[in-house]
C-alpha cells in the first residue's frame, strides 16, 4: 500500500429505505444480485448491527449528515413542500459534514437526495451540485431531471413518483415501470453527474468529499428496465417469518400511526410481486454504485478513499404483518446498511457485529481525515471496528420517533437497543421489551412479564441516563402549530411522505 500524503477522499453513498438484510453475505436475501457490493465486501467491513436513529428519511438524513439526533438538530420528521418546508428545515445553525472538512482544503459535492429543507442549497456541499426532486429545488429550472426528461419530450412532474408510467403502474401496490430508460433515469442521471465530479478532482491536490444519494429503493419500485418490476420471479420470493405476527398490526391500530399498512391488505401474490420490484430496485442502487466506483478506479482515486455505504432506514415490507414506515422500532425498520472501505483496502473483508448507530459516521470521518471532533458531535469513532477491533464502541444505540410528516399525527417512541435486549418507551401505554437473544425475531413482547421486570428497569434508567446527557426533553415532545397535545386528535392532511 502505497503512502498517502494527504487526507483520505471521502466517499458517502446513501439509499433510501434499503433493509439490512439486503446486504452481501450469509445473511443475505437469498438470490439478489448486488456483484458491487459483494466487491466492496470482499474489501471492507460490513456491520451487521447498524442502526438509524429514528425509521423516517428526514431525521435519519440530518443525523447521517450532522452526527446529531433528530432532537438535537431539529429535524423531527419528514420535510414537505412548501408552505410546510418554512416550519421545518435544517437549522442554519446545524453543521453538516462538508462544513468540517471544508476547513481542512476539501472540495465537497452533493448529488441527489437531500431531503432537509434548505432548498437547492447544500450547505458546504456546494462546490458541486447534481439537484432533483421537488423537496430540494428552489425553482423548478434547477430541478435536472425535469429539465432533462423536457428534451426527451416527456412531461413529469418534480417528485420521485410522478416518473411511471401510468399505463402499467398499480397505484395499490405501487409496482410499474419508469418512464425513464436506464441511461435517462433520474438517479443514474445523479450518478453520471457524481463520476464527473470524481474525474474532474483526477490530478487536484486537493481532497474531495463526495455524498450521493439515490431515492431506490424506497417505494414506488419503478426502476428502470432491465432493473425493477421483471428482473426477479415473484414465485421464487420468499416472505417473511413474521407475516402473520398479530403485534404489529396492533401495535399500529394503538398508535394510530397513519402510514404504516396492514400487510394483510395485500394477497400473497401482490406480496410477492413487491418483494421482486424491491430486489430489483436495490440491484439498480448496485449499478449505480458501480458507476461511482468506475468512477474511482479511472480516475486513481479509489486506494485514497474512505467509502461508506449505508441508508436511511429499512422497510417492513410483510415483515410483523406491516408495510412502510412508522411508529415502530422493529429490526427490519431500523438495522441498516452499513459497508465501510477503509484508504488502501488494507486488510481483507470482514463483518463486525458490534452496534453502531447514523451518528457514528460523522465523527468517524473527522478523526480519520485529521480534523477536530467536537464535543457536541452525539456519536464515537468507530474505526477500531473498521480495523477489525473485537471490543465494543458503544453500550448501546438510541431510537427516536416523533411523526411520519411535521404537521401529521404523532406518535413519539423512544428506543434503547442493546447487544441483547430492546426497550421502546412511549406515551400511550404500548411500551415493548424484547429479549433479543432468546427471541431474535421480536415476536414476545415481555415488557409486562414479571421475570423481565428488573431489565425493563435497567434499560429504562439506562434510557433515561442517556436522554439526560443529550439534552432530550422526553417525555416533552416538540409540537407543530396544528397540534395541541400529543394525541394527534387535531391534524392536517399534509401528503404522502417520499
Amino acid at each position: 500500500m502505497r503512502q498517502r500524503q494527504r487526507p483520505p477522499n471521502v466517499v458517502l453513498f446513501i439509499s433510501d429505505q434499503q433493509r439490512a438484510d439486503s446486504m452481501p453475505g450469509a445473511r443475505a436475501a437469498p438470490g439478489i444480485r448486488t456483484p458491487h457490493l459483494d466487491w466492496l465486501a470482499e474489501r471492507g467491513t460490513l456491520f451487521r448491527r447498524a442502526y438509524c436513529t429514528t425509521p423516517i428519511c428526514t431525521p435519519a438524513r440530518a443525523s447521517l449528515l450532522t452526527g446529531l439526533l433528530p432532537h438535537t438538530s431539529g429535524m423531527v420528521a419528514n420535510h414537505q413542500p412548501k408552505p410546510i418546508a418554512d416550519e421545518l428545515r435544517l437549522p442554519a445553525d446545524v453543521r453538516v459534514l462538508a462544513d468540517y472538512l471544508k476547513p481542512l482544503g476539501y472540495v465537497c459535492g452533493y448529488s441527489g437526495k437531500w431531503h432537509l429543507g434548505s432548498g437547492g442549497d447544500r450547505r458546504g456541499f456546494n462546490d458541486f451540485v447534481s439537484r432533483s426532486g421537488t423537496f430540494d429545488v428552489d425553482s423548478p429550472d434547477q430541478n435536472e431531471s425535469v429539465t432533462f426528461a423536457q428534451r426527451l419530450g416527456l412531461a413529469i412532474e418534480g417528485s420521485y413518483s410522478q416518473n411511471v408510467d401510468r399505463t402499467d403502474f398499480d397505484p395499490k401496490t405501487r409496482l410499474g415501470h419508469t418512464l425513464h430508460p436506464l441511461a435517462f433515469h433520474p438517479s443514474m442521471l445523479d450518478a453520471v453527474h457524481a463520476a464527473t465530479f470524481i474525474r474532474q478532482q483526477a490530478g487536484d491536490a486537493r481532497p474531495f468529499c463526495l455524498a450521493f444519494s439515490c431515492h431506490e429503493p424506497h417505494p414506488p419500485f419503478i426502476a428502470p428496465r432491465p432493473f425493477g418490476v421483471g428482473m426477479y420471479a415473484p414465485e421464487t420470493m420468499p416472505l417473511p417469518a413474521t407475516l402473520d405476527d398479530p403485534n404489529g398490526p396492533d401495535l399500529m391500530r394503538r398508535r394510530g400511526d397513519d402510514h404504516l399498512r396492514a400487510a394483510s391488505r395485500f394477497s400473497v401474490d401482490e406480496l410477492r410481486r413487491m418483494w421482486a420490484g424491491y430486489y430489483g430496485a436495490i440491484s439498480y442502487v448496485d449499478h449505480l454504485l458501480g458507476t461511482i466506483l468506475a468512477a474511482l478506479v479511472d480516475s486513481n482515486a479509489l486506494d485514497d478513499t474512505l467509502l461508506i455505504y449505508t441508508s436511511d432506514h429499512g422497510e417492513m415490507l410483510g415483515s410483523h404483518g406491516l408495510w412502510s414506515k412508522g411508529a415502530v422500532f422493529y429490526e427490519e425498520l431500523v438495522n441498516v446498511p452499513l459497508l465501510i472501505m477503509p484508504p488502501g483496502g488494507s486488510r481483507p473483508g470482514h463483518e463486525a457485529e458490534r452496534l453502531v448507530s447514523q451518528i457514528d459516521l460523522v465523527p468517524t470521518v473527522l478523526a480519520w481525515c485529521g480534523a477536530d471532533v467536537p464535543d457536541r458531535l452525539e456519536g464515537v469513532d468507530i474505526r477500531p471496528l473498521i480495523e477489525g477491533g473485537p471490543a465494543p464502541v458503544r453500550e448501546a444505540v438510541p431510537l427516536e420517533y416523533h411523526s411520519v410528516v411535521w404537521g401529521g399525527h404523532l406518535s413519539p417512541l423512544r428506543g434503547w437497543r442493546t447487544e441483547e435486549w430492546k426497550y421502546v418507551e412511549t406515551l400511550d401505554g404500548t411500551d415493548e421489551l424484547y429479549d433479543l437473544r432468546a427471541d431474535p425475531a421480536e415476536t414476545r413482547n415481555l415488557n409486562d412479564e414479571p421475570a423481565a421486570a428488573a431489565a425493563r428497569e435497567r434499560l429504562k434508567a439506562d434510557l433515561h441516563r442517556w436522554l439526560a446527557a443529550t439534552g432530550d426533553r422526553w417525555p416533552e415532545v416538540p409540537l407543530p402549530p396544528n397540534l395541541t397535545d400529543t394525541t394527534g386528535a387535531t391534524k392536517r392532511t399534509v401528503g404522502a411522505a417520499e
